[in-house]
């Protein structure tokens, strides 16, 4: 029989024997590696999902003409460029805005014209009595704020004429929903982008636009500055309160990830050198003997780190099946979406456990060495 043949025989001769102590180690490692695999391939995601999940609270970039720029508007095309160029971060929608004053019943108001089926995906908070307008070809259709509505007594279904105050040009509108922001759109009247180009004769243009894009402050700041340099007249600036909100609460979260993993991996360290002391103290008398026969310490530690070793390798791969699983549970019960898996994950997570079974063996390693064989075969 070859040595490496008899050094794999005496691993599992002494695994199988001690089927209770390999048990709870082998358990401690598959529990703590399942949190670090679940956590790890949850952070990997976290960035992407918390992001899409911030965007129900609001755009987080703005697209406004640039310095210089006097007709203090932009085309629809250079709108699509701008949005083409942040396509790489996600964008999860993008509305223009073109603000005119009209008359209506003796009142001075604000109409915004714009896409309104972007809008409620670039703005899902707005709460909507009636229907939105998600045809933009519907010509005859507006959405009313909440406070315009007051002041001209309208409800849905009703007719409202609103007159360009510059141009002249009138139009009348039916009200399809009544908006409620708490914010300006209560004050302020929204119709599709082309009919407010007519009213008020600037055909193409815009003056704002607005982007819900998925990604962090720094990353939406590098990619902003890039926009403005591709898109002459055009400037793009990053909401600062909202990505910097963002940025804060992603990096608490990924702090959390790091405490609760060094946290876990450091009890996981704890028990199974617990565990592993405790079978060397049940045997030495059998190291002793080994020693007594000729073996020397290189060959003892080389049994204790291989039978380490072994548990690491089992340990990880368990931990990493039920780390995927706990992933997709954690997945669904925060963002309601899985979890994608992450072949990054896999060395990583074996590393982690063999590092930890490798560091709670020092331990019981040096107690296996300094056994005296004359001493414990006396039975002191």
């Amino acid at each position: 029989m070859t040595r490496s043949a008899m050094f794999f025989r005496l691993i599992s001769s002494s695994l199988r024997k001690r089927k209770a102590r390999i048990g709870i180690a082998l358990f401690a490692i598959v529990i703590g590696t399942a949190v670090v695999s679940g956590l790890t391939t949850l952070y990997y995601d976290i960035t992407v999902k918390m992001s899409k999940e911030l965007r129900n609270y609001g755009a987080n970039v703005v697209l406004a003409p640039g310095t210089g720029n006097k007709a203090n508007s932009f085309t629809e095309s250079d709108l699509s460029k701008a949005a083409q160029a942040f396509a790489d971060q996600g964008v999860q929608g993008y509305a223009p805005y073109l603000y005119t004053i009209v008359q209506v019943e003796n009142k001075r108001l604000v109409t915004v014209g714009t896409w309104l089926d972007q809008v409620k995906k670039v703005s899902p908070y707005w709460t909507v009595t009636g229907n939105w307008i998600e045809d933009r070809q519907d010509s005859a259709g507006a959405m009313v704020g909440k406070t315009v509505a007051q002041k001209l007594q309208l409800a849905v279904g009703q007719e409202v004429a609103l007159k360009d105050e510059l141009t002249g040009n009138e139009r009348k509108f039916i009200v399809r929903g009544i908006v409620k922001t708490g914010s300006t759109e209560d004050n302020q009247i929204f119709v599709n982008l082309t009919q407010a180009q007519q009213l008020s004769g600037k055909a193409g243009r815009v003056n704002l636009a607005y982007l819900s894009v998925v990604g962090k402050g720094a990353e939406l700041e590098q990619q902003a500055r890039r926009v403005g340099g591709q898109v002459p007249g055009l400037e793009a600036r990053p909401i600062k309160q909202i990505s910097r909100s963002e940025g804060i609460i992603l990096e608490k979260i990924r702090s959390l990830v790091y405490v609760v993993v060094i946290v876990i991996l450091i009890s996981t360290l704890i028990c199974v050198a617990t565990t592993q002391a405790t079978m060397v103290m049940e045997r030495r008398k059998e190291i002793g003997l080994k020693k007594a026969l000729g073996a020397d310490n290189r060959s003892i530690v080389l049994e204790f780190l291989g039978e380490g070793t072994v548990l690491g390798i089992a340990g990880g791969i368990l931990g990493l099946g039920v780390g995927y699983l706990l992933a997709q549970v954690m997945g669904h019960q925060v963002f309601n979406s899985s979890i994608s898996f992450r072949p990054g994950v896999v060395p990583l997570v074996l590393a982690a456990s063999l590092v930890v079974t490798g560091l709670a063996g020092l331990l019981p390693v040096k107690m296996a060495t300094d056994v005296e064989p004359a001493v414990v075969l006396k039975g002191e």
